[in-house]
């Protein structure tokens, strides 16, 4: 018979598992004290004192598999109106059934940073503007910490409508809001692109690694290109203030990044 506390036990990993998963992390490493603690005779031998050291610092990479093509279609739209023009009531793929508006982005044209989450939610869809609510009041905080305010700084999603409650837009549905996204990009041309979220950081740096893995660094999004951008740009993969609500505990790491990027932002 299962007591409270084997009860509250399983409860609580399971909440560790459902917040790793939101992280992208779906995987762990089977270490000798997991194994003793399965004490599964089947499985292969712990490692053995004095072999190969695991984990060794390595210069980390990310193997890019295809480039992001540029519409071509779009190149012809040389504003922010006539690419949100060209978008429509946008009936391309499912979202536009769970949505009320299409969230297509809000900032200036000449900002030099670019946020990039990964879907409206309930609140960004009903106020018709991107990361509103108490993300958006946390959001604005964060870039006050870093000398901006929201009126610098375009901020828009990797798809543009509200995918519904507790879901997440599927690898066609994001394929076909990135030629937009792509565009918002070459317009405004800005030095930093943050993304916020999985969904935007393994899409725009071609990656199924976990945010984690990610974060922290930078990656340059010309490199990931077919087409010529006017300037250079980087991408920083960060956290989304919705997460750091939930997990307060993440907050360290979000504001190294930030430091990251207004250092980057500063530099001439």
């Amino acid at each position: 018979m299962t007591n409270q506390s084997d009860t509250d036990l399983l409860e609580e990993i399971s909440k560790l598992l459902q917040y790793h998963d939101s992280l992208g992390i779906r995987e762990y490493p089977r270490t000798q004290q997991i194994e003793r603690f399965l004490n599964n005779p089947g499985s292969p031998s712990p490692a053995q004192p004095g072999s190969r050291p695991q984990g060794k610092e390595r210069k980390r990479r990310i193997a890019v598999e295809e480039k992001h093509v540029f519409d071509p279609g779009l190149a012809e739209k040389v504003t922010l109106q006539d690419v949100r023009q060209e978008l429509g009531d946008c009936q391309r793929c499912r979202l536009h059934e769970s949505r009320t508006n299409i969230i297509f982005g809000q900032g200036p044209v000449k900002a030099k940073l670019m946020i990039v989450a990964d879907a409206p939610c309930r609140e960004d869809d009903l106020q018709r503007a991107p990361v509103q609510g108490d993300a958006g009041d946390l959001l604005d905080k964060m870039l006050a910490a870093i000398g901006l305010s929201r009126e610098e700084v375009y901020i828009t999603n990797l798809v543009k409508c509200f995918p519904g409650k507790d879901a997440r837009a599927a690898e066609n549905e994001i394929k076909t809001c990135l030629p937009f996204l792509f565009r918002q990009v070459e317009i405004i041309c800005p030095k930093v692109i943050c993304t916020m979220g999985l969904l935007s950081a393994q899409t725009l740096l071609h990656s199924r690694r976990s945010l984690f893995q990610l974060r922290g660094r930078f990656y340059s999004f010309n490199d990931l290109c077919s087409s010529k951008l006017q300037e250079k740009i980087v991408i920083m993969p960060s956290l989304h203030p919705s997460l750091l609500l939930e997990n307060s505990e993440l907050k360290k790491a979000s504001w190294q990044d930030l430091q990251i990027i207004q250092k980057k932002l500063q530099e001439g």
